[in-house]
């Protein structure tokens, strides 16, 4: 009975967000963390499976392609190659460009084709058992090598840090004063919905979000085909939404690098 009330308490003793009414209460030595390579994987074997997959289609219609004559046997395989061979291509060169932080990066990044390459990759993943959490937290690692490797600056008044409100009041206080120093602005937002008003009012031109791997990954889909944004996952030491907290020396670079103000010494 006892180890039962223990148990609610971990969850009672916080207001959960909405991506985390399913917690079983159980706290986590951090946040989920992976390795870059891990979304990058996935996306090769993803990018295989959907050219197979296309493969296979055109192999149940070709019998019928064929009693049209024999133009649209040849045109749907000219298709299929060039989709193939194209979709393949672009994925290698976004894996190079991203690992390298390669300039051609600027010109392979369509932010709505990376959306639907991060749900074709999340449904592999979660066939293959891969945590959610961790291919988000890999791919945010990707996404935001991506970034660093453009020249993609604002002023103070148009750079948004976005915060949750689990922070500890230790990190809260210090990223005040990283506001304080570098004049950007900043908002404590208790959701996507909070998040997406913010944006709304101060229309930024570039944001930094710190939050958990869920809330990060269901706002990026809908704000990063427009602003881009650079988001870190907060660490959980006491379970989600609870005294959290970030690596300052990391979000410091991050809000130097994207400050059209700061120039390094």
């Amino acid at each position: 009975m006892s180890g039962m009330e223990e148990d609610n308490s971990k969850i009672v003793d916080r207001k959960l967000g909405d991506e985390w009414l399913d917690w079983d209460g159980k706290r986590e030595t951090d946040s989920s963390e992976a390795d870059y390579r891990v979304f990058l994987g996935l996306a090769v074997i993803s990018t295989i499976l959907l050219i197979i997959v296309a493969g296979l289609f055109l192999w149940l219609i070709y019998p019928r392609l064929t009693a049209l004559g024999t133009f649209m046997p040849k045109f749907f395989s000219i298709l299929f190659i060039a989709f193939g061979a194209i979709l393949f291509l672009w994925l290698l060169l976004f894996v190079w460009s991203a690992i390298t932080r390669s300039p051609l990066t600027r010109f392979l990044v369509i932010p709505k084709l990376v959306n639907r390459l991060l749900s074709i990759v999340m449904m592999v993943g979660k066939i293959l058992g891969v945590s959610r959490d961790r291919l988000t937290n890999s791919f945010l690692k990707i996404h935001n090598m991506i970034l660093g490797s453009r020249t993609l600056r604002a002023d103070p008044e148009k750079l948004l840090l976005l915060l949750p409100r689990c922070l500890t009041k230790e990190t809260n206080h210090r990223l005040r004063e990283l506001r304080d120093k570098y004049q950007f602005l900043m908002a404590t937002v208790g959701g996507g919905t909070e998040a997406r008003l913010k944006i709304k009012e101060s229309r930024p031109k570039v944001v930094i979000a710190i939050a958990c791997e869920r809330d990060l990954i269901s706002g990026f889909k809908e704000i990063n085909p427009y602003i881009p944004v650079i988001g870190f996952p907060n660490r959980r030491p006491e379970g989600p939404c609870k005294n959290t907290c970030v690596d300052l020396d990391t979000i410091e670079k991050a809000i130097q690098s994207h400050l059209t103000s700061f120039v390094k010494n």
